[in-house]
């Protein structure tokens, strides 16, 4: 089983390392590329792995095997006044080494868990590739549901993917959503 914990700073070179290996293989699915995350400096994932007081719904999970991060998930809040109750799912990746077993729920559960506890956090947002339907059904599982589609969101090799819009309110009762 699966130790699922906040990421810490100390995770950053764990943290890196896993998210390059994310944007390689699936270059489609973030809007970062594998080249510009090559170049970030070490400093750059302590510093996002480090509590910001100023940015409360800011954190980062970590799923770990046998003491490797094998997967990740995040949440970036939103702290202008009109929609600081929304913060937005970012980075959900599984290593493929790692997939099929329910790592990716236990990332998201562990993520809207600690969101229903900040009290001024009403709802959650993401995007999913279209055509990524596992990804979708797990989202749609865990009580996202879809509210439009961007088009042409991204563009990787010359070829436009368009990006899934997703939201939960993470107060529904459990008859309206699940997760």
């Amino acid at each position: 089983m699966a130790d699922i914990r906040l990421l810490v700073p100390a995770d950053a070179a764990a943290y890196a390392t896993l998210r390059l290996q994310a944007f390689e293989q699936h270059p489609q699915a973030f809007t970062s590329s594998a080249e510009e995350e090559a170049q970030k400096p070490l400093s750059w994932s302590v510093q996002r792995l480090t509590p910001d007081p100023s940015k409360p719904h800011d954190a980062f999970w970590g799923a770990f095997e046998a003491g490797d991060l094998v997967g990740m998930v995040g949440l970036h809040g939103r702290y202008r006044p009109k929609e600081q109750h929304n913060a937005t799912v970012v980075g959900m990746y599984v290593a493929q080494t790692a997939s099929h077993r329910g790592l990716g729920r236990a990332l998201l559960q562990a993520l809207l868990a600690q969101a229903r506890q900040w009290p001024t956090l009403e709802q959650v947002d993401l995007t999913v590739t279209a055509g990524n339907l596992s990804a979708q059904h797990l989202y749609e599982t865990c009580g996202f549901k879809v509210y439009g589609v961007l088009p042409h969101a991204v563009k990787v090799n010359g070829q436009d993917h368009a990006k899934v819009l997703m939201v939960r309110r993470l107060h529904d009762t459990p008859t309206q959503a699940r997760g």
